[in-house]
């Protein structure tokens, strides 16, 4: 098991409360999901689901500490509120991927 401290404040105050394995079984399933919600919300659907993938997205990301990446999310969620406007883009697609790898190898580093 890892010995490495919860990388972020919202991380070390959860595992005060939960624990440190119970936060690592957090950040492992965030780590294994964000990169499957960020495939479907890039991939073909309506509107108002990746809305709900946004949504998601923004709450777990907050959940981690990834302030900058939570903010980009809420961005697109409210963009993605209104019925029409713009939708998610290729840009979207390599700022979120770029955020997240940049949270992501402290989180790894955290759950070993």
């Amino acid at each position: 098991m890892s010995s490495v401290p919860p990388p972020t404040n919202e991380l070390a105050e959860l595992a005060s409360v939960l624990g440190e394995d119970n936060v690592r079984t957090l950040v492992r399933t965030f780590l294994r999901d964000f990169p499957v919600s960020l495939a479907e919300l890039s991939g073909p659907g309506d509107r108002k689901n990746r809305h709900r993938i946004a949504h998601s997205m923004k709450s777990n990301t907050r959940l981690m500490g990834a302030h900058h990446l939570s903010d980009r999310m809420a961005a697109l969620e409210t963009r993605l509120e209104q019925p029409t406007g713009p939708d998610f883009t290729a840009d979207d697609l390599t700022l979120i991927s770029r955020d997240y790898e940049a949270i992501a190898g402290p989180l790894r580093a955290f759950v070993g």
